[in-house]
């Protein structure tokens, strides 16, 4: 088996099959990274992922929000604060980097959710006019490609604030509820509608961190019972059109995943090194139901000690690669900490180690 495409080589990994050899991927290279780079080797024409051949994921947002108008409320050189299409107002650093900070939400009571609940109407033109020809394009180039609708715990969590929406899960679960099989209903349809177009795309790729540091937002009980269904709505979706279903969460996910396995997720993905997830106790436990996406350690990239990224790289590969199932990514995304050199060597590592 040589010469798969990355699209051939994903699937077969998702699929629980043998590929060549481990897809490589990394979907995030913070701009400070790719400029400290350029400065360090990587041709200015390049990409770090053209110049290191990774396997390519593609895409396709889908618009799933209240439509709300977007309004700058405050600017100046450094610092921008915005409202959303969702009602939340976040404030964005111009000059780096950064993560939004949340500072206010629209909806604040059940009455402003009832104002705008009819505002979540699937129609055609929240499908954006790019999509298909993203779509269209990586089929063309063998590329792996997913659809990006709301989480719809996510997006309740996001748009009546972290902690409003927190303290309503557990005194108005009802509530809550609501608004989470409200969005199912709008991303099912658009996912639906994109489906039926046509070029069909080969996954849904939710962004959601459902956890922090020290472990799930909720307790499992909860996830089991009142957010498991929905998720498991868009499972069926997917695997009746030979889709995968993948989640992005950031913070601790290992008391998440038999219950991620258990609602249909094909892939778990960055797994993040700092908030406790290893593959190397994953793989034994859950690694023939899903697939492990990441969880190579930054942090340690960032000391440049080869001999520690040696260790890193090597020894998750011989726990994560038997199998199948595993592919490589960053346990998050890569900072500028880490060097042009250090990414080099542990690419180097990958391509000696990483095949079948």
């Amino acid at each position: 088996m040589t010469g798969l495409t990355s699209r051939e080589r994903i699937r077969r990994t998702l699929e629980g099959r043998l590929p060549d050899r481990i897809a490589m991927v990394d979907i995030c290279f913070w701009p400070e990274t790719v400029e400290r780079w350029h400065q360090e080797g990587l041709p200015q024409d390049e990409s770090p992922a053209e110049h290191f051949g990774l396997d390519a994921i593609s895409t396709a947002g889908l618009d799933c929000s209240l439509r709300l108008e977007v309004e700058v409320l405050e600017e100046c050189d450094e610092w921008k604060i915005e409202r959303d299409s969702n009602g939340t107002v976040h404030k964005h650093w111009k000059t780096r980097t950064a993560t939004p900070c949340e500072i206010d939400n629209l909806i604040k009571s059940r009455d402003d959710w009832l104002s705008c609940r009819d505002r979540l109407e699937p129609t055609a033109d929240r499908i954006p006019q790019d999509a298909t020809k993203l779509l269209d394009s990586a089929h063309s180039e063998s590329r792996f490609c997913t659809l990006d609708p709301c989480e719809p715990v996510w997006w309740t969590l996001r748009t009546l604030g972290m902690e409003r929406a927190l303290v309503t899960l557990a005194t108005d679960p009802a509530w809550f509820e609501e608004m989470v099989a409200a969005q199912t209903e709008l991303s099912l349809e658009l996912c639906r509608m994109m489906i039926a177009q046509g070029p069909k795309p080969d996954g849904v790729w939710f962004f959601s961190d459902l956890c922090y540091r020290n472990g799930m937002l909720f307790s499992p009980a909860l996830y089991r019972s009142m957010m498991l269904p929905y998720h498991r709505r868009f499972a069926d979706l997917c695997h009746a059109n030979d889709m995968f279903l993948l989640l992005h969460c950031c913070g601790d996910v290992r008391q998440l995943v038999p219950h991620l396995i258990d609602a249909g997720f094909d892939a778990i993905q960055p797994l993040e090194a700092r908030a406790g997830n290893d593959v190397r106790q994953l793989k034994p436990l859950y690694g023939d139901r899903i697939t492990l996406f990441g969880n190579m350690d930054m942090d340690v990239y960032a000391t440049g000690d080869l001999d520690a990224v040696r260790h890193e790289v090597l020894s998750k590969l011989e726990a994560a690669m038997p199998g199948g199932r595993y592919i490589y990514h960053s346990d998050h995304s890569v900072p500028p900490t880490v060097s042009f050199a250090t990414y080099s060597y542990a690419h180097e590592l990958l391509c000696e180690y990483g095949r079948y």
